[in-house]
């Protein structure tokens, strides 16, 4: 591979870049690698409409292919790691073509997942900068053509503020500066550079949460799943390395520490104060309730996200009462709208309320409210009033437009 340094590559003065990083060492530094994967099968569905099937054969080796693609399935080296019950981060290869990188975080315990790839430009290409691409979607066949719901964006994460630290040498600041930028700066091992990047990122669990960014200064591209929970964090990061022509990997493993190891008390170690914390983990209650109970239909955590005292009070008079009440008006519903899926566009707390405004959308294949199936598609607009208390939902009051959905089945 011939390289032009000079006019397409670029790597930042004083930074070691990727190849500085021992490979195959520093995930084990956080979550260690797993093999629970081997012999698994899975679908992924992503909300831009790709589908591509997984099959896990053994510890070491997969095979994946694209739906509608051409050709046999592509069998490729992976590495997984569990950074969480249940979600797995993999890394793949893409044989006979170094330049491309394929990350997935899979999550079996709520049917989501996302799939993050990255292409090296070729020499020669206008941009030196990684190609990425970061999809959200959900695990196994969609429901309805077009209507997957990526894993939502994590609402804790604008102004998180963290130090992470990788293998006991290195350690960068973090901060998430609004829902697109965010900034690091080298602490330890690389200390003294600092940069700007566009991230993406989705939310798997309250604390939990996968972010991807391609740097603009070099090329350099990292995916990282945090959980705050256990403060670890595993990933990969990948690019090129100009002066030796070598594509480089590291896994990468590492531990969310206290600002105060660096001398840095201004902040703590998640951001914000406990009271902050508090209506995070309010939204959090209240998102999974719209995203995993109404939109995927998993009835299983009903106890879990609702109390058993639960009531619900709706604008038409309709009265929910119990976690038996709300797991029967839900499952009525999507009788009536096997395809019901509920997209929140705002979420505010205060207090102990959580208010939500969301679009639902559905096909109307079963009665409904005494309105005979019509197969027609209907989007309504809703608000919901939240009372949480304990991590639970006690209390809700909702606003549906009634008269357009009735409207929408009828006219």
């Amino acid at each position: 591979m011939t390289v032009d340094i000079g006019t397409q590559w670029k790597k930042r003065e004083g930074y070691g870049g990727p190849d500085s990083f021992p490979e195959n060492e520093l995930a084990e530094f956080s979550v260690g690698l797993s093999t629970d994967l081997a012999g698994r099968d899975f679908t992924l569905s992503l909300s831009d409409g790709r589908v591509f099937d997984y099959r896990i054969r053994d510890l070491d080796t997969l095979d994946v292919s694209l739906r509608g693609g051409s050709g046999k399935p592509m069998s490729a080296i992976y590495w997984a790691a569990e950074p969480a019950e249940n979600i797995f981060f993999l890394k793949h290869d893409h044989p006979g073509d170094p330049t491309q990188t394929t990350c997935l975080v899979v999550d079996f315990a709520r049917d989501q997942c996302v799939l993050i790839h990255g292409e090296v430009p070729k020499p020669g290409d206008a941009s030196h900068r990684i190609r990425k691409t970061h999809v959200g979607g959900i695990l196994g066949e969609p429901r309805k053509a077009g209507e997957i719901q990526p894993p939502p964006f994590p609402t804790d994460l604008v102004g998180k503020r963290m130090v992470a630290e990788y293998s006991g040498r290195d350690a960068w600041g973090m901060v998430y500066l609004n829902k697109t930028k965010l900034a690091w700066y080298g602490l330890k091992g690389n200390p003294g550079i600092a940069d700007v990047e566009e991230y993406d990122a989705n939310q798997f669990g309250p604390g939990l949460s996968v972010v991807s960014w391609a740097e603009e200064s070099e090329t350099l591209a990292a995916v990282f799943f945090y959980n705050m929970l256990t403060r670890t964090i595993t990933g990969h990061m990948w690019g090129f390395s100009p002066e030796t022509g070598k594509f480089i990997h590291a896994q990468m493993g590492g531990r969310i520490v206290d600002w105060a190891a660096f001398g840095l008390t201004t902040f703590g170690v998640d951001g914000a104060d406990a009271t902050r914390l508090e209506k995070q983990r309010a939204k959090d209650v209240v998102l999974r309730a719209h995203y995993e109970i109404w939109n995927r239909g998993h009835y299983e955590l009903i106890e879990e996200i609702y109390s058993p005292d639960f009531a619900a009070h709706f604008i038409c008079g309709i009265e929910v009462q119990g976690c038996d009440g709300v797991r029967e008006f839900i499952k009525s519903h999507h009788r009536s709208f096997p395809d019901w899926t509920e997209r929140v566009v705002d979420i505010i707390a205060d207090g102990d309320r959580v208010v939500t405004r969301y679009i639902s959308t559905g096909t109307h294949e079963g009665e409904f409210t005494g309105i005979a199936a019509t197969g027609r598609k209907i989007e309504i607009a809703e608000v919901s009033i939240h009372k949480v208390m304990n991590g639970k939902i006690v209390e809700q009051w909702g606003f549906p437009d009634g008269m357009d959905h009735y409207l929408q089945m009828t006219r």
